[in-house]
This record gives structure tokens, sequence and C-alpha cells, in this order.
């Protein structure tokens, strides 16, 4: 496409920052070299295969999905190999895995019960195909995963007598990844990567060593990636790096995405622009300006109330660009990235994952 201004945009609409996307996606990339780990990169971020290819190709080891939504996007791209770090569910969905499979799709599923196991096994002899597993441990978070080594080892087990792939196991410390603090971060982290290990020992004992040990968030990755017995890292937020995440880790990556508005009415303190709840997401804090210069009081629907020493300023048309405090479910309610450098549009990217929660 001919480049434009950003100013020629129709709002809200999102800016997605090029030189940072790369900047963010070589920062990772240049953390990970010479070390065991590797990094899998989570596409719940960013939701478009422009992106995770560039992944890929900065030396990505694959890519991590959450839904099979996701993962039939990157099918199409062929893009992979990928780890659906979830749990297969019933026919309709075991259905649409033994679909990518028999696509010669690389992907590696999430189990931790047994009836799971049960029913992925009878899919794979109904359609003649050859699934892949890990095992989620729970290491804390106490949302999926096992409780203890001993039941890890016999999913293992099963899964083999199943005649399913296995090939290692999972964990997530997501009660970590966002807390503020440092060191209370690093402590939760390493209890939780703790437990992961001890199961993978088990694992080990019975010679059933894994091949993966998958962990790691974006907020964690610096601990998790250097964790002896940690083969990859699953994090996802580092490439556009929200508002909610720069207080996590600041300096560490650079903001890549942001909402422009348009300001349609300035009063005595306040103005409001054309982003409201069906656009831009709070549930992390509300957005503000990447300098801070300008906040958002509230969201309704359609609207949201501008505070701060930078509304004074402001004008009716003025535009102004809102760095999301949750990127992943900002996005999500998109279709399109409008891809910029140095303030001009050079591409559109359409987030061709976007709603895919099934």
């Amino acid at each position: 496409m001919a480049p434009m201004h950003v100013n020629d945009l129709d709002t809200p609409c999102l800016l997605l920052d090029l030189e940072r996307v790369e900047g963010n996606i070589a920062a990772m990339a240049a953390f990970f070299e010479g070390k065991a780990a590797g990094i899998r990169p989570h596409f719940k971020t960013p939701k478009t295969p422009e992106v995770a290819w560039r992944q890929l190709a900065a030396g990505a080891v694959g890519i991590t999905v959450a839904k099979l939504g996701e993962a039939e996007v990157l099918a199409d791209a062929r893009l992979g190999p990928i780890l659906m770090a979830n749990q297969v569910v019933g026919r309709v969905k075991l259905d649409r895995l033994m679909t990518l499979l028999a696509r010669g799709v690389d992907i590696t599923v999430a189990v931790e019960a047994e009836e799971n196991i049960w029913e992925l096994a009878e899919a794979a002899k109904r359609t003649g195909q050859t699934p892949a597993a890990i095992i989620e441990v729970d290491g804390g978070m106490h949302r999926c995963g096992t409780a203890t080594p001993a039941e890890t080892v016999r999913l293992a087990q099963l899964l083999e007598e199943s005649g399913i792939r296995y090939r290692g196991l999972m964990g997530y410390e997501g009660h970590a990844v966002l807390l503020p603090d440092a060191a209370e971060r690093e402590s939760k982290a390493s209890a939780s990567l703790g437990i992961v290990i001890t199961h993978a020992e088990a694992l080990a004992e019975v010679g059933m060593a894994p091949e993966i040990v998958s962990v790691g968030g974006t907020g964690t990755f610096a601990i998790a990636g250097e964790w002896p017995g940690v083969t990859e890292i699953q994090a996802g937020s580092y490439v556009f790096m929200d508002g909610r995440y720069q207080t996590v880790l600041p300096g560490k990556f650079r903001c890549a995405l942001t909402l422009l508005t348009t300001v349609i009415s300035v009063h005595e303190g306040y103005a409001v622009c054309d982003a409201g709840l069906k656009s831009l997401t709070g549930e992390f804090g509300m957005p503000a300006s990447e300098d801070g210069r300008i906040k958002v009081r509230g969201l309704s629907e359609e609207h949201a109330h501008l505070v701060g020493e930078g509304v004074a300023g402001l004008r009716l048309g003025d535009r102004v660009q809102l760095v999301p405090s949750h990127g992943d479910t900002t996005l999500n309610l998109h279709d399109v990235y409008h891809v910029t450098r140095d303030g001009e549009v050079i591409d559109e990217w359409p987030i061709l994952a976007a709603r895919k929660f099934k």
C-alpha cells in the first residue's frame, strides 16, 4: 500500500510500530542466544502470522497457542511447530485437532486427566492419526494441571500405552508474571518452577525424561529462561508490551501497540475521545498516553474520558494515541493493525486470529 500519515486514518484504530515490534523480537532472541532454553512465543498476543513468522525467523523454536482457532490460522500460514498449551476436550474439538494432524500440522496438545487421554486415544484410533501431548503441571496457579509427580508419571505412562506420543510437560507461573515487586516475583516464580522440575525429575527416574519442559511468561522470562531443566519459554506480551507489563518490566521492551483515537469533546479539565469499551479494554487498569500526560479516567461503551496535564492543549479533532493496559484483549476487538514507521502507515496486517476463542 502507498504510505499515508496516521492522522489520515479513521478512528478508533490500532497502530503497530514495526520498528518497535522488530526491536522487541530481536531483544528476546538476544536473551536466549547461547542458552539451553528457547523462546516459543505465545500467539495469543499478536494473533497475526506476520508477527509469528518474524519471531520464527529470529530463532523461535515454535509458536504457542491457547485455542484450536489460533492453531488453524497458523496452519493456514504454514507456521509452526505449534504447542497448544491447553486441553482439547470433547468430540467437536478433537475432530478439529485430528483434521489438523491429517493436514500434516506439527501440533502438540496439553493433557491433565486420564479421561482426556482416553478420548484423545479414541479419536486417534477413529481417524488413524497419531497425536502428541505434554502433561500440564499445576505449579501453584491452581488453574489446570496435575497435583503430584506420581500423577504426572501415571499420565505419561498412559499416553504411551494409548499410542499417543508423549513429549514432556509444561507449567505456567501465571500467578507471578505480573507482580510488580521483582523480589516477590522471583520468589513465587522460583517456587513454581521448582514444582515443575520436581515432576520432570520424577519422569526421568522412570525412564521418561521429558523432551519438552515448557514454562514462563513475559514477566518471568529472565527467571525461567535460565532455570535448569527448562527447554522453552511461552512469553507472548513482550512483542507489543502493553501498559500493565511496562509497570512490571520497565525499559525491557518498548510499547509497540497503541489505539489511535479522535477528540470529540473538550471541557474544562477533561476531554472525551471516540474509544470506549467496544474498542479498548481496561481490566488491567485504565489506558494512558505513552508519556503519561493524558490518562483515561473512565470508559463507557463508545467514549473515554481523558484527564491529566496533557488535556489542556487538546482541541476538537485532535488525535490521541492510547497505550492499552492489556493489549491481548484490546486487539482481540479489532480486525486489522495499521503498521507504522516514523508516523507513516506502511502496511495493514489482518488480525486473523481475533476472536478465535474456540
